[in-house]
């Protein structure tokens, strides 16, 4: 099975603490190939790679959710370093309103070392939008409720079809080789005379599903992509139902728990937390009864 290393290397909402920088989630899928790629580039996000220890090099692709300054500040100066560097390869931005990625790039007079290609995500209507297509794995979008442009993110696995090694003895066949091959190629062969099928000798190995809500209230979109999601990086600005979450357009926790029973997502981290919680001991504990919540911290590392 791939690998997905996850780190959450921002936490905080709209003003950083001491413990706590803008959003930023670096995403790492490693199969016969590695692939890397940000989620959000708020203020500060490419120190945070430094103390991570991470090769912010790497990244080919960057989605950005909103151009909210907590999620997309960090841009200018990540850009411009990737370009002392030498960097030649082009980087990809993904936004909705993909038009202000050149104007944050703007702020600073970059080295213009390398090509930075700028891809809008549609931010209306209730459409999930396919953005990258790689062999593995899938990256789409959705629009969500924010009061400006803004998405949600999804990586979604390819289910995986291997060989059953019962199932092709049952059927007479070898565990390995050419034939086997042919079989998957094919979808079926013929074999002394019999025909046989793929679905006869194989097993599907469900591909996994990481969500990205961004900043946004709870929403159809929203819940309709974080439908069975094995890991929900969500929204939780607010602790307590206190009116300031429909005033800014966030969710409390209960909306979020109320999401995730619904639409049973196995696993959720909460993130974009108020800098009004300084406890994360009594964060956790507000979570404490309920299994497969998290409250994330900066350089919080998932595995997948």
């Amino acid at each position: 099975m791939s690998k997905i290393t996850i780190t959450i290397l921002g936490t905080t909402a709209g003003v950083p603490t001491k413990e706590r920088a803008h959003a930023a989630i670096h995403l790492c899928h490693s199969d016969r190939e590695e692939f890397c790629c940000l989620f959000d580039c708020g203020e500060g996000t490419q120190r945070q790679f430094l103390k991570a220890g991470i090769n912010m090099m790497k990244i080919d692709n960057i989605f950005i959710t909103h151009w909210h300054g907590d999620h997309c500040l960090g841009l200018p100066g990540m850009v411009d370093t990737m370009g002392f560097e030498d960097r030649e390869r082009p980087l990809t931005i993904y936004a909705p309103v993909a038009k202000k990625v050149k104007r944050c790039l703007d702020f600073s007079s970059s080295m213009n070392k390398f090509k930075v290609i700028s891809r809008n995500v549609p931010a209306r209507g209730g459409r999930i939008t396919p953005l990258l297509d790689a062999e593995r794995f899938r990256i789409v979008s959705t629009p969500v409720d924010h009061g400006v442009p803004a998405v949600a993110y999804a990586l979604i696995e390819k289910d995986k079809i291997g060989i059953d090694p019962e199932k092709a003895r049952a059927c007479g066949l070898p565990e390995e080789g050419e034939l086997l091959g042919l079989l998957k190629g094919r979808g079926q062969i013929m074999d002394r005379g019999r025909r046989i099928t793929l679905e006869e000798v194989s097993v599907t190995q469900k591909g996994r599903k990481i969500v990205y809500s961004g900043d946004t209230e709870i929403c159809d979109n929203l819940r309709a992509l974080a439908k069975d999601a094995d890991l929900l990086i969500q929204d939780c600005t607010y602790f307590v139902d206190e009116g300031l979450e429909r005033q800014y357009m966030h969710p409390s926790l209960r909306e979020v728990m109320d999401m995730v029973s619904s639409e049973r997502v196995k696993r959720t981290v909460l993130t974009h937390i108020s800098r009004k919680y300084q406890d994360t001991k009594e964060l956790k504990k507000m979570v404490s009864g309920s299994p497969g919540f998290e409250v994330a911290e900066d350089f919080m590392r998932i595995e997948l």
